[in-house]
Parts: C-alpha cells; sequence; structure tokens
C-alpha cells in the first residue's frame, strides 16, 4: 500500500488527513450537540454543523476509498481538499478574530483556523510530492 503511495511518509500523510476529516465529521454529524456546547453556538447552529458534517463525511468516505483503491488520478480530489483547507483557514481567523468571537455565549478558540491551517499544509505536502501519482492517467478499457 505505501508503494501507490510513493513511501510511508505520503502514507501516514494520507492517514492522516482522512483520520482528521473522519473526526470532525463524527462530531459534526454524531456528536454536535458536543460542538454546540463547547463552541457556545447555540442550537440554531445544528443545521449548518450537520451541511458541514456531510462535506467532512464525504471527504472522510473518499479518503477510504482512495486509500484502498490507489491513489493514481485522485488529483481533483486533494486540490479540492487544499482548496476548501485553506478557505477554511482564511475565513477560520476572520471570524475568530472578528465581531462575531465577541457575541455573548460564542467561546471562538483558534481551532477554528488551526485546524484547517494543518489539513492546508497536509494537503500541499501530498499534492506536491505526490504529484506524479495523483495526476497519473490510467489507460480506460476499451
Amino acid at each position: 500500500m505505501a508503494e501507490s503511495f510513493g513511501g510511508s511518509l505520503n502514507l501516514i500523510i494520507w492517514l492522516l488527513a482522512t483520520a482528521g476529516a473522519g473526526f470532525y465529521a463524527y462530531r459534526c454529524l454524531f456528536a454536535k450537540e458536543g460542538m454546540i456546547e463547547q463552541y457556545g453556538f447555540g442550537d440554531q447552529s445544528a443545521f449548518v454543523i450537520n451541511l458541514v458534517g456531510s462535506f467532512l463525511g464525504a471527504g472522510f468516505v473518499m479518503g477510504v476509498v482512495i486509500l484502498f483503491a490507489g491513489p493514481q488520478g485522485a488529483w481533483a480530489f486533494v486540490t479540492y481538499s487544499l482548496v476548501q483547507s485553506a478557505i477554511g483557514t482564511i475565513t477560520g481567523y476572520r471570524m475568530v478574530n472578528g465581531p462575531w468571537a465577541k457575541v455573548e455565549g460564542v467561546k471562538a478558540t483558534a481551532e477554528g483556523w488551526i485546524a484547517p491551517l494543518i489539513f492546508t499544509v497536509l494537503y500541499a505536502f501530498l499534492l506536491i510530492n505526490m504529484q506524479d501519482i495523483l495526476y497519473e492517467i490510467t489507460p480506460t478499457a476499451v
């Protein structure tokens, strides 16, 4: 399996990114009450938390599928994940350091931009380090 990812380090980074997506997907989809309480979002945030969880859940499932099917040609998934996490870093930083963080009851933490930053670094590493594999085009059956 490590060979198809271009080495053990790439596989470990892939596993970390996939596990991270799984962790946050689980929290959003199955433990949203804990997130609402931890960050002081309020009950009205349940729909949005669930929506975010659906995106994270899809990323987790795709990461697992690619883990077993092989990463050849998976550049679009990694690029999407990189762009999504970069946007999350920027908007998370703005939210945590903006007026929203001062709303009564909200418990803003740096996790709102640090977690996406970590994902950005992981996906950038994979996109650069695995470019020959991720951009590999496999022949289609005729």
